[in-house]
């Protein structure tokens, strides 16, 4: 009789929709030590690993010192070139940043600098590798963005717009690991900027000053056969002006504006200076090619020694530290107290200075790399969820069981 009442009860309970919130209280009141111990158990195993799996974050911003390529000085013929915008172009920017994934550039970089057992370098090289991480680590900083734009009372020109900086950021599982990667993730930058701006610049010197030594003979050349050519109407001039030697106190018609044709109306006396003046013009013209010539021809021997440098380094710093090398030993033959080959020496002396101080000094950090001192994810964070994971768990256990007790026999059926 008792068994059937149960039986009755339970079939009841079946039928029903729902159990009484008394009853579910009740459940999980018996359960509660179970449910106390999966939560301690969740919230001891959130908080060992947010400890064992914690991140921290270092920033830095790195500025760019200048307008990058560095910029050749400028002359008399060149006065009327544009002044180069600070910073970088973003059409160069994005061959440069296609540079930074690469893995062969990447393991290239570590090697030189000696670092390919590093702590870390294995993680940051899958991240460096990864387009969707390396634009998160790495973003270009530009100095009008749209919301600036609507501030201004006239829009930036085009090219005021370049990236003028990085900011580099990245997680590490430690404080110094991140800030030290972040540094390096700095050096990188750099040091693929100027690689690439050096593998353009002397790879192509050879055939570009040989080029330019050539149209220089033709120069020589063309001015020779200029200079001949007044030798022969001087001599022309020098035996009319014998002949007629009263010709030059006449009274002769003044032309204003000379040319090929009215010359002829000058005096001779005149056509004879201005012959001697042209011919003057073509020897000036001639030593000034011969002597850009064998600056070029310098030049040139210094680019060949430094494209063997380039060849021999994978690092664009270091290439850019051995460049003075180079020109050491590109001239170590020559004679120093020659004005001409000084001048070469000593424009080579400043650009590499320069360059020196554009790439490796004012290209820095200006900001950072920060040395975190909180986690990206907090403790006391991981510790609600996980409490709530446990008491939702062992609820759901709790409740769980109490279904199985009391259909089991049913089930078993």
């Amino acid at each position: 009789m008792e068994t059937q009442e149960k039986f009755t009860q339970r079939t009841t309970k079946q039928d029903g929709a729902l159990i009484s919130p008394t009853e579910l209280l009740s459940t999980l009141w018996h359960a509660r030590r179970m449910i106390i111990g999966m939560t301690v158990a969740c919230v001891a195993l959130g908080v060992s690993s947010t400890v064992y799996w914690a991140k921290y974050k270092s920033e830095g911003f790195l500025q760019f010192g200048g307008p990058i390529p560095l910029q050749a000085e400028k002359t008399a013929k060149t006065k009327d070139v544009k002044e180069a915008a600070f910073g970088i172009q973003l059409s160069d920017y994005k061959r440069y940043s296609a540079a930074f994934g690469s893995s062969g550039r990447f393991d290239d970089f570590v090697h030189a600098v000696k670092l390919d057992n590093a702590p870390g370098i294995a993680g940051l090289r899958k991240n460096i590798t990864s387009e969707k991480n390396l634009n998160a680590i790495i973003e270009p900083i530009f100095p009008f963005t749209k919301l600036d734009a609507k501030d201004l009372m006239e829009q930036p020109k085009e090219n005021s717009n370049n990236v003028i900086g990085l900011r580099i950021s990245y997680d590490a599982s430690t404080p110094e690991e991140a800030q030290r990667i972040v540094a390096l993730l700095g050096r990188y930058t750099m040091d693929t900027i100027v690689y690439l701006i050096y593998t353009d610049s002397l790879r192509f010197k050879h055939l570009e000053i040989t080029a330019k030594i050539t149209k220089l003979d033709n120069d020589i050349i063309g001015s020779k056969q200029k200079l001949a050519e007044y030798g022969r109407r001087i001599n022309d001039l020098k035996q009319i002006v014998a002949r007629y030697p009263k010709a030059e106190v006449q009274n002769t018609s003044q032309v204003v504006t000379v040319t090929d044709e009215n010359s002829r109306y000058l005096s001779p006396v005149t056509q004879l200076m201005s012959a001697e003046v042209e011919a003057s013009a073509a020897e000036e013209a001639i030593y000034q090619a011969k002597r850009e010539q064998q600056q070029y021809l310098l030049l040139r021997d210094y680019y060949d020694s430094a494209k063997a440098t380039l060849d021999a380094n994978k690092s664009g710093e270091a290439v850019l530290r051995a460049l003075e090398g180079s020109k050491e030993r590109a001239f170590k033959s020559k004679d120093l107290n020659d004005e001409l080959v000084k001048e070469v020496y000593n424009k080579i002396t400043v650009d590499n200075q320069n360059s020196l101080n554009l790439y490796l000094e004012k290209s820095r950090f200006i900001a950072g790399p920060s040395l975190p001192e909180n986690r990206t994810s907090r403790l006391s964070t991981s510790i609600v969820v996980s409490a709530l994971l446990g008491l939702f768990l062992g609820c759901l256990v709790a409740l769980g069981r109490q279904w199985w007790l009391a259909n089991r026999e049913q089930l078993a059926n």
